[in-house]
């Protein structure tokens, strides 16, 4: 009995659900807070932005895999660094479309902005690979 092959196949039974489970709460609890921050706000300038950033990170996520992922998951070529590169071209393309007034008022509301479009970003990817 290989004992190597076994604990590596009983870590990625294990771990693949657990990140599953981790990636479903992350995604819940990123749209509580965007619902949260929208519902208690009464400012119509945050609701504008917020609102502005989830269809931003939304479309170039969808944009992203029908010009990169897509063409790559055909060659079957998606790697880990083509992962990471979606990724980087995924963050860039929200990054360039978000105006400096938008990114400043959206650091007020949600603090580290990078980290939150990251984690949205991967959220939204975790999505659309579960519904198609």
């Amino acid at each position: 009995m290989d004992w190597s092959n076994l604990g590596k196949e009983i870590t990625g039974l294990c771990l693949i659900p657990l990140l599953i489970l981790l990636t479903v709460y992350i995604v819940k609890w990123l749209k509580t807070k965007s619902k949260e921050i929208t519902e208690n706000s009464d400012n119509a300038l945050a609701v504008k932005y917020i609102n502005l950033l989830t269809e931003t990170i939304t479309s170039c996520v969808i944009s992203t895999n029908q010009t990169y992922v897509d063409a790559l998951k055909e060659k079957n070529a998606f790697d880990e660094e083509a992962q990471k590169e979606a990724f980087n071209k995924t963050f860039q393309a929200v990054m360039a479309i978000l105006s400096d007034e938008a990114k400043k008022y959206l650091t007020e509301i949600y603090g580290d902005l990078t980290a939150y479009i990251s984690n949205k970003i991967e959220a939204e990817v975790r999505f659309y690979k579960q519904d198609f």
